[in-house]
């Protein structure tokens, strides 16, 4: 699939809602016993128990579908960060990390299928990018006089290492409570200079997420 698949514009209402949640349900199951491009339109539509005129209407193709999944799963992380960023103590990341896990662990086949790379080689890439450019973390982190390029290695390495965390979760079969693993990232991943930028009074609550910032510059 490669790069960043731009969601159509879709007719947004409960009866839509279920038939995109019943399709890309149907899809995630799919993709845990075969590879994407063994899926067929008339394969989907026929577990799914919806028509093919109907799939169209909504998805060009399977690929079309798998996008709009990433697309969704990465707009939730978006949003819930910058809420978590609005609401939460800057003295605590940890909430903002345990929604994240328990988002993970309340969408397992979803978020398993993701990480995978069954779908999207690029979509972990998009993740990190948008856990590393939100709210100009690359910027605070060098508030203690470090390097550029070593503070954006340090921040780098974290956020990786959390990944690699959650993905080791997810192969384990999502064994730890969201919390722990949460606990975990937070007091062993995040270095110093996070916690420390976490505590700072000096940034204003409310900031708007990356995506957000983007619309508004357009």
């Amino acid at each position: 699939m490669g790069g960043v698949t731009m969601p159509r514009e879709r007719t947004d209402n409960a009866r839509t809602r279920f038939t995109r949640h019943v399709l890309q349900d149907t899809v995630i199951k799919l993709l845990q016993t075969q590879p994407l491009q063994s899926i067929s339109v008339k394969e989907v539509c026929q577990r799914a128990g919806i028509n093919r005129s109907t799939f169209y209407s909504y998805y060009d193709n399977i690929q079309d579908l798998v996008a709009d999944i990433e697309n969704e799963t990465l707009t939730w992380l978006d949003h819930a960060i910058a809420t978590a960023f609005k609401t939460t103590l800057r003295a605590d990341l940890e909430p903002v990390i345990t929604s994240i896990c328990q988002y993970a662990a309340d969408n397992k086949d979803r978020v398993r299928i993701l990480l995978s790379l069954k779908t999207d080689p690029q979509f972990q890439r998009r993740l990190i990018s948008i856990i590393l450019d939100y709210s100009n973390w690359k910027s605070r982190a060098q508030s203690d006089g470090a390097d550029p390029s070593l503070a954006n290695m340090r921040l780098l390495f974290c956020i990786t290492g959390g990944l690699g965390l959650v993905q080791s979760w997810v192969d384990d079969g999502f064994s730890a409570t969201p919390e722990a693993i949460a606990h975990v990232i937070y007091t062993q991943s995040l270095p110093p200079v996070l916690h420390a930028m976490a505590q700072s009074s000096a940034e204003p609550h409310g900031e708007a997420s990356p995506r957000e910032r983007d619309r508004h510059a357009r």
